[in-house]
């Protein structure tokens, strides 16, 4: 895989606004939210908010299978550390349960998978709790475990790494619901078929308009069988009229995306971006306005940027924040004064979803671009 390598400063990171056929997005301030160095962290991934407080994963020594362990720093909006929490092996997904305020974390994505949690009152941790095999994850040393997680409806869906089979779950319903105790069982409501991608590398998992999820493939590249990154939009997500599509995602020329670690729809029209950047061991803070709510925003390794996308074509549009090491996590969290409007109806969403296909990629009209100081 092929990365554009530049060590990043916030004076010299390109940040960019421009106009699109729905928004035009623009940074009002740019800013390191965090930085490893401070609390011994290495590697910022998944980052997440609740409870007034941004919280983020240090992989540190981690290990994807089981061993080492993850620190989780709790911070302030400011960036003042509250509070941090050794976990266990590798946590590769990091969620608040905004229900239950309790802070989900999903350790050891690629085996031996397991789910603890802090209570953000008494900063205690829980866990872990173990998922049941076979059949949920073919044994503790197949190589699958869950990546992440989404509560929508009183209800916890899971994105579930490393399908091999096309039979093989890349979406699934936690049983035990969002107070989870005992061991953890599942039900599949996606496979590896469903998507369209032979052997899609599932990663992030986020609720998109209208009661939807979207489910990110990162893309690995020519030959892996999973060659470009791409996202699932699914509308009624476990229910007998779920219908999902599969969008590619491509730069202005064409060109596939790859390593697209996250995408989130903002869901307002103004508020704070939240991203880690692993290479560089840094999570900044870009505060955006005139966003639309339904167009997502998504992380792209391989062009070392964060960058609206259109939902219809899966063609960048408007790069956000660009000459980033390995731009991974997403969060946003939206303005006080910004009102989540514009989420589609019911119809909309199903014609989005039907309309995909037919629409192709002609008609994209390059996004104008404009450096923006620091």
């Amino acid at each position: 895989m092929t990365f554009r390598i530049i060590v990043p400063s916030v004076a010299g990171l390109v940040i960019a606004t421009g106009a699109s056929a729905l928004a035009d997005p623009s940074i009002t301030s740019v800013s390191v939210f965090a930085a490893g160095a401070p609390v011994g962290g290495t590697g910022p991934d998944s980052i997440t908010y609740g409870d007034g407080s941004v919280w983020v994963e240090y992989a540190n020594t981690g290990v994807s299978t089981g061993g080492g362990a993850s620190e989780i720093v709790r911070y302030s909006p400011g960036g003042a550390v509250q509070n941090k929490y050794a976990i266990s092996g590798l946590v590769d997904g990091l969620k608040v349960n905004q229900t239950t305020g309790m802070v989900w974390a999903l350790q050891n994505n690629d085996g031996n998978a397991t789910l603890s949690f802090i209570n953000p009152t008494t900063n205690l941790v829980s866990g872990p709790l173990v998922y049941a095999s076979p059949p949920y994850i073919y044994g503790s040393t197949s190589g699958r475990g869950y990546d992440d997680v989404a509560f929508l409806n009183g209800k916890v869906y899971l994105s579930y790494t490393n399908p091999v089979n096309p039979t093989d779950p890349v979406l699934q319903i936690l049983n035990n619901g969002i107070r989870p105790s005992g061991t953890l069982t599942t039900t599949t409501i996606l496979t590896a078929a469903q998507t369209g991608i032979p052997v899609p590398d599932i990663d992030s998992l986020k609720v998109a308009p209208n009661g939807g999820l979207v489910l990110t493939s990162e893309g690995d590249g020519a030959g892996t069988g999973n060659p470009v990154a791409e996202f699932t939009l699914i509308s009624h997500p476990g229910a007998a009229n779920q219908m999902e599509k599969t969008v590619p995602v491509t730069n202005a020329n064409g060109i596939d995306a790859e390593a697209m670690d996250d995408v989130l729809f903002p869901n307002a029209t103004a508020g704070t971006l939240y991203i880690s950047d692993t290479g560089s061991d840094t999570v900044y803070a870009l505060k955006l306005t005139g966003l639309d709510p339904n167009t997502p925003i998504i992380s792209l390794g391989s062009f070392g940027e964060v960058a609206t996308v259109n939902p219809m074509t899966g063609v960048v549009e408007d790069p956000l924040f660009t000459g980033l090491s390995s731009p991974h996590g997403l969060t946003f969290v939206p303005a006080a004064a910004a009102d989540p409007i514009g989420a589609p109806e019911p119809s909309t969403w199903a014609m989005m979803l039907l309309g995909f296909a037919g629409l192709g990629f002609a008609g994209y009209r390059r996004a104008k671009v404009k450096a923006v100081a620091a």
